[in-house]
């Protein structure tokens, strides 16, 4: 690969700065899975990829690939102009996590991946349906939404069995598709955040935030540490009632109505008291561009302080009961398990892949502010069924409450502390100049990258004159409904389903977009 300069300037200082160009397109994908593929099943890989896919930069699109060093928490991008505009190698058929995203690059652009295992169409389910794969005497198939119980989000399911014994599920998404990546490009940063806080309802902060810091680094921008701890604050708060109420559908799925309404009820205050704090239940605008000062936190602690220790004492004892409920638990062992090889082969993120005893998550990488009280996460069993992902969701509802906690202590102080290591001074929380990340994109580009409550959520930007040339998001999960299928066909019945699903927890609109 060769070196290619690209004029950057970062921190009012005009330099150049190495950008890595692959010397061509198969280089690129072959450099994404070396660093992408671990050693090892149910390991970390050396690098995390955080976005993979077409930009427009003249005179013909590229191929871009940005990678997170684990070890180091450098930021590298990558681009490659294919030789041929119609045909790239593919990279799925290296690292299967790329399927979906190769499937949905190939019917936007039309530049076929050579070599995809499962090439299909992937946008605009109205126009096709899935076919089974399933054959022989006694094979059923029957179709599942995409308009189905509750108050469910639009997506299909082709279920093949044998019985009662699930043989193959197929998912269908994409109903919700907005085209809100589009729609941003033209647009000022501030215009484009109401779009990104509506890309997810119940991850709005978590894709404000990652917009966010993205805009701001393309912007060349730093944000003040308080403004941070209270981004933190919000994620936290987001993952909290969304743990509460992934949970309250996991009760239901499991027949324990009680335990449903409780933790429905606990979803519903921290839902209040968003409103009272921000004026929106789902914290729609509690995440400000380029801001400069939190709130006053001195008058709304308390409040939030007496709702914190109300809801925490009844998410406590409503989860130790269903803990020790026989049937409950029973219901949840072994239901909807996840090989160990397909943790990374799928690039699995957040609960998910934390209940199969995978270390990931995005708080806890070098170059990332850590919130104090801050632990990953891991379920103890980890045999990655329904039973561990309730646990971790447990454990983590318990962290986050701790964490939200110190934050609240801090928010108001003028100063974070510090302490000595060896002979830096490293800051629990950055200081003024600090970057989001170590990332050094080329000029105008931007990423952000957090936390949400169902995994590592990303958004990619270019902007030239204070307005979106480009925009790209990757929320967690997509990276997790591919394993979707094949964990609801590992050896489950049909009334396991919604089991399943509501251990997963998983969003169609964050992946639609």
């Amino acid at each position: 690969m060769a070196n290619v300069q690209i004029h950057c300037s970062r921190n009012e200082k005009s330099e150049r700065v190495p950008v890595e160009q692959a010397s061509s397109s198969a280089d690129l994908v072959t450099w994404v899975a070396q660093h992408c593929l671990p050693a090892q099943e149910n390991q970390l890989a050396p690098s995390q990829l955080l976005y993979y896919g077409w930009v427009p930069i003249p005179p013909h699109p590229h191929l871009v690939a940005v990678l997170k060093d684990l070890t180091t928490g450098r930021v590298e991008w990558q681009f490659a102009q294919p030789t041929r505009a119609d045909k790239v190698p593919s990279l799925a058929a290296l690292w299967p996590a790329a399927s979906w995203t190769e499937r949905e690059m190939w019917q936007s652009t039309g530049i076929e991946p050579i070599g995809h295992p499962d090439l299909r169409p992937i946008l605009n389910p109205g126009e096709y349906l899935p076919e089974g794969m399933a054959t022989g005497s006694g094979v059923f198939r029957f179709p599942l939404g995409p308009v189905r119980a509750d108050v469910s989000e639009s997506g299909f399911f082709l279920f093949e069995t044998i019985g009662e014994q699930i043989m193959h599920l197929q998912p269908q998404l994409f109903y919700k598709h907005r085209g809100i990546e589009a729609l941003g490009v033209g647009k000022s940063p501030a215009d484009a955040l109401l779009l990104a806080e509506r890309i997810s309802g119940t991850a709005t902060v978590a894709h404000a935030t990652a917009f966010c810091q993205a805009a701001e680094q393309a912007m060349q921008h730093t944000v003040a540490p308080q403004v941070i701890w209270e981004r933190a604050l919000w994620l936290e708060m987001e993952r909290l009632y969304n743990h509460a109420h992934d949970l309250a559908q996991l009760a239901s799925a499991a027949g324990m109505s009680v335990a449903q309404a409780q933790l429905a009820r606990v979803k519903e205050e921290l839902l209040r008291i968003n409103g009272d704090l921000t004026g929106s239940r789902y914290l729609r605008g509690a995440v400000k561009l380029g801001a400069d000062r939190p709130l006053d936190w001195r008058p709304l602690r308390d409040p939030l302080m007496g709702v914190l220790e109300r809801v925490d004492r009844r998410f406590t004892h409503f989860t130790d009961l269903l803990r020790h409920t026989p049937t409950f638990v029973d219901r949840l062992v072994g239901t909807g398990r996840i090989r160990k090889n397909w943790v990374s082969a799928y690039g699995l993120v957040g609960p998910v892949a934390r209940a199969c005893g995978l270390a990931v998550d995005s708080r806890a990488e070098p170059g990332c502010w850590q919130p104090d009280g801050y632990h990953i996460c891991l379920s103890t069993r980890g045999e990655g069924d329904a039973l561990d992902r309730f646990e971790v969701r447990v454990l983590e509802w318990q962290v986050s409450v701790g964490v939200v906690r110190k934050l609240l202590a801090r928010l108001g102080h003028d100063t974070p502390e510090t302490k000595e290591t060896g002979t830096e001074k490293q800051g629990t929380y950055p200081p003024p100049n600090a970057r989001h990340n170590n990332a050094t994109p080329p000029s105008g580009w931007g990423i952000g990258v957090v936390e949400g409550p169902r995994g590592r959520v990303c958004h990619v930007l270019q902007m030239t004159d204070l307005r979106l040339n480009d925009w790209h998001i990757k929320g967690a999960s997509s990276w997790i409904w591919p394993v979707f299928g094949l964990a609801v066909a590992n050896g489950n019945i049909q009334t396991d389903f919604p089991v399943i699903d509501a251990s997963f927890g998983l969003s169609y609109a964050g992946t639609d977009r």
